[in-house]
């Protein structure tokens, strides 16, 4: 039964992202691209951008669903999260459509929301993840640690991962391909390692390989902030609840690496006054240097894929 109502949700989200393509085209709900990127993607303009406002409600759903059948708790977390993040999402959105710029929250005013928002997280759900042992990849122990520095690891880890999400969301399927790969084998090692629920895979990926349809090259919707600052709060959330959250340095390892390509960029260039990529996050980088959207793309889920695998060989 849980399965079957599973896939009714799962095929009204995919009859659901035509009719919103159309009604964004319609109301000029479309992205604006920022002057200083690629020139490869003027033509990017316009299309229709906050692909989120559906895939986020839908795995909303599917984890409260799965709460009522399963009376897990992480359905709950994982919902409360993704809602949180993607309204920080959504403001960026809408602000920047109706600015017509591609700016639309301040950097300092989207972070602020997210250092909130993880504080408010770790508050209401801080009975549920004790104790407070990180589990280590590769080695059978975990790094006991008290209340004060995880509440600092945790919301670095929200605000850092939301942030590694959104900057990955660059080329047509990219931060949805990598999330795919990212999330099934951070399941996989949740399932293996704590019993976590397998459904996870249903009410996680399923709703994102949906919208992966219309996200492929050439774009017809793109997730905008309202789908890609939850997706980093997902996984975050997956993590802190079973506490193993090292592990995405290699689930998550495309993240990781555009982050601190963004990171390296802007100190390189304070410090010395030049610039270590041609442009970053890194995706852009291989694109000035003349490979195709689909080849990044294709090349990155590639690399994350097998650093997931290596992950996941180490617990077996």
């Amino acid at each position: 039964m849980l399965l079957l109502i599973s896939l009714v949700i799962i095929f009204i989200e995919f009859l659901l992202y035509p009719k919103y393509i159309k009604w964004a085209k319609n109301k000029q709900f479309g992205q604006y691209i920022r002057p200083e990127g690629p020139d490869l993607h003027g033509y990017k303009q316009g299309t229709p951008t906050a692909g989120g406002i559906i895939f986020i409600p839908t795995i909303v759903i599917l984890n409260l669903i799965g709460f009522l059948f399963l009376k897990d708790m992480i359905f709950i977390y994982i919902s409360i999260s993704a809602l949180l993040f993607s309204f920080i999402g959504f403001f960026d959105d809408f602000k920047s459509i109706l600015k017509k710029d591609s700016m639309g929250l301040t950097p300092k005013g989207k972070l602020f929301l997210q250092i909130l928002f993880s504080i408010i997280l770790y508050f209401v759900f801080s009975k549920y993840l004790l104790p407070l042992n990180l589990y280590i990849p590769f080695i059978k122990n975990t790094i006991a640690l008290n209340s004060t520095i995880y509440f600092i690891f945790y919301v670095f880890l929200f605000t850092g991962f939301s942030n590694a999400t959104n900057l990955t969301d660059g080329l047509d399927g990219l931060a949805g391909g990598i999330f795919i790969i990212s999330s099934i084998f951070t399941i996989l090692i949740g399932v293996l390692l704590f019993n976590a629920p397998i459904f996870l895979l249903f009410s996680i990926v399923l709703p994102i390989s949906i919208f992966l349809i219309f996200n492929v090259k050439p774009a017809k919707v793109f997730m905008g902030d309202t789908g890609s600052l939850a997706l980093g709060a997902i996984l975050s959330s997956l993590t802190t609840y079973y506490h193993y959250e090292l592990f995405l340095i290699f689930t998550g390892f495309i993240f990781v690496i555009e982050t601190l390509s963004v990171i390296i960029q802007v100190t390189s260039f304070k410090l010395r006054g030049k610039r270590v990529f041609l442009m970053s996050p890194i995706h852009h980088h291989f694109e000035l240097k003349k490979w195709s959207e689909e080849n990044i793309t294709f090349r990155f889920i590639i690399i994350n894929l097998i650093f997931s695998i290596i992950v996941l060989g180490g617990i077996l």
